[in-house]
């Protein structure tokens, strides 16, 4: 979410206390971001980050601290030698497009007075940051595009800054309702106002009317809103999945911040944590697929040998037929033919031969290529049950994967493979503090009944292991799927069928109609000694066929765990 010029507005409002502020360190963690810390008159030291990212840009004050690359860009070294020791006489947004302008002033390296310019342009893709002279000629910028690069403009150090192309749109802060209405053209008030009005998202426009408002009724909430904001009345709210906006939302559920800054602060750590655990997930699902992929290999390989039984026999037969046929060796021969006596009747049998051994050579190494061969087919058959229990093993891990929603369910099931020998230790292992148990998902029934779903191995085992013996446990039939437990004894049939869809859904079943789901109390339900995580046996069950449906089980999820 690239912040819009509304938001940046409310954001540069509050940046007014940086005025007079003194700029004693400049930091570049990444080539989109530059950090300036400020020592402010009345608030202390504090952090402006400037980040010109397609998705990420924006303008905002951040506690955290970031480390330096080893070494610095030029453009900061750039940055340091002439902002380190200005002063900040003024945070400006330019019109309300996404361009916030900062003045310093200070001194050069002759102690003459010198004015300089920050020009953040928060534009997606095309977003840069510029450092002008007095004369408003281009020092240096983050991203450079000459002549013949499909710029609009050109921005190259020692050139003249040029504003961005205006867009010809209605100002927020001066607009009627009657203007608005103008330009309605039959199309419902969000999805007109990003055409009509400067500074306005998407997320913006879908928020700031309730859906089904008449064109009137939004014409005047919609100037409402704005009058407030230009007023300076915000109210940052963040709506977790979209963004952050500087009112509340009429359409989404959000959580309220003190500042547009502090909002931006959580959405864009949930969004870091969201990419860390992706990450995460990629590189588990990646091992288990690995491993899947290798046992599923083997397992054709079982499958060849346990259907090699002729050929293997074979082998013996002409092991015994060439033994038969004598040690003629007078001369070099590629096959014989010899009477086959196992037939019924008898008949003639050529048998090849290799012509570097003699007929009882030939019979030695055809036993030896039976005996082989059939000592390899029997492990094949010794070996196919406990392939295909890894098999469904790894199956289970990766739904498991996909259902994690916290670092702490991945962290439970890398632990798992760490000791199973799925994964190794990349580095020298160190003690790692306790974390917080993970919580399986949590769903309520309209009768008050709760229904746990375990996400992993580890939660699964838990659910068993604490559980009610009376308490109900289902799982999907034949697949991989989490284990659920339904907490009554004597469940409503309504609860018992909601139990069982969201068995299926939490299966590998999720797609299929008509999924069968086993039920039986947890006291009947027992891992075996020695079982892989996640295993178990379960007696006395029944079972029931349902039909997931992600929307109709959604309204049962509790709040807190979504």
């Amino acid at each position: 979410m690239a912040t819009d010029g509304l938001s940046l507005y409310a954001c540069i409002k509050e940046l007014q206390i940086l005025v007079g502020g003194k700029i004693d360190k400049v930091q570049q963690p990444n080539k989109d971001m530059v950090v300036l810390h400020i020592h402010t008159p009345n608030s202390g030291r504090v952090r402006l980050l400037l980040c010109i990212h397609a998705e990420n840009g924006r303008i905002q004050l951040v506690s955290k601290s970031f480390e330096n690359p080893e070494a610095a860009p030029a453009f900061c070294m750039l940055l340091r030698k002439h902002l380190i020791g200005c002063r900040i006489a003024a945070i400006e947004q330019v019109g309300m497009n996404r361009i916030a302008a900062l003045s310093l002033y200070g001194k050069n390296e002759f102690f003459d007075a010198v004015s300089l310019k920050l020009i953040v342009e928060l534009m997606g893709r095309h977003g840069n940051l510029f450092l002008l002279d007095e004369s408003g000629k281009i020092l240096d910028c983050m991203r450079h595009f000459g002549i013949g690069e499909n710029a609009a403009r050109i921005t190259l150090p020692n050139m003249p800054y040029e504003n961005p192309p205006e867009v010809e749109k209605l100002h927020p802060f001066t607009v009627t309702a009657d203007e608005l209405l103008l330009h309605a053209n039959g199309r419902p008030p969000q999805t007109r106002l990003t055409d009509a009005v400067q500074g306005v998202s998407r997320l913006c426009a879908e928020q700031i009317v309730k859906d089904g408002t008449t064109d009137e009724l939004a014409a005047l909430e919609i100037v409402k809103t704005f009058r407030a904001l230009g007023e300076g009345c915000f109210a940052p709210s963040l709506i977790p999945s979209a963004g952050v906006l500087p009112f509340a939302p009429k359409n989404a559920a959000y959580r309220s911040f003190p500042t547009m800054s502090d909002a931006q602060d959580a959405f864009y750590r949930m969004r870091d944590e969201a990419a860390v655990l992706t990450r995460e997930r990629t590189a588990l699902r990646s091992t288990l697929d690995h491993a899947k992929k290798r046992v599923e290999k083997r397992l054709g390989e079982c499958a060849k040998l346990i259907g090699d039984a002729d050929r293997i026999e074979r082998d013996r037969l002409y092991g015994e037929l060439l033994t038969y046929a004598g040690t003629d060796g007078s001369a070099v021969r590629t096959s014989i033919t010899v009477q086959n006596y196992y037939a019924d009747p008898p008949e003639p049998l050529v048998i090849p031969l290799d012509p570097k051994f003699s007929v009882a050579e030939n019979a030695r190494r055809y036993f030896k290529k039976y005996q082989k061969n059939k000592a390899a087919r029997q492990h094949a058959i010794e070996s196919r049950d406990a392939l295909n229990d890894e098999l469904t093993y790894l199956g289970g891990q990766l739904l498991n994967v996909a259902a994690c929603t916290a670092h702490e369910e991945l962290n439970e099931i890398r632990d798992e493979l760490l000791r199973l020998h799925y994964l190794r230790e990349t580095e020298q292992p160190q003690k790692r503090a306790q974390s917080a148990k993970s919580r399986p998902l949590h769903y309520r029934t309209a009768n008050g009944t709760d229904i746990l779903v375990g996400k992993n191995n580890l939660q699964n085992e838990r659910l068993i292991r604490t559980s009610d013996p009376d308490a109900i446990w289902l799982h999907a039939k034949g697949v991989p799927a989490s284990h659920v437990v339904l907490n009554a004894e004597e469940p409503a049939r309504e609860d018992l069928l909601i139990a069982a869809e969201i068995a299926a859904y939490h299966s590998g079943a999720s797609a299929s109609a008509n999924v069968p789901v086993d039920y039986t109390q947890v006291r009947h339900v027992k891992k075996p000694s020695g079982a892989r995580p996640g295993f178990v046996n379960y007696f006395h069950q029944h079972t029931v066929f349902v039909t997931p449906q992600y929307e109709k089980l959604k309204p049962y999820r509790v709040e807190e765990d979504v």
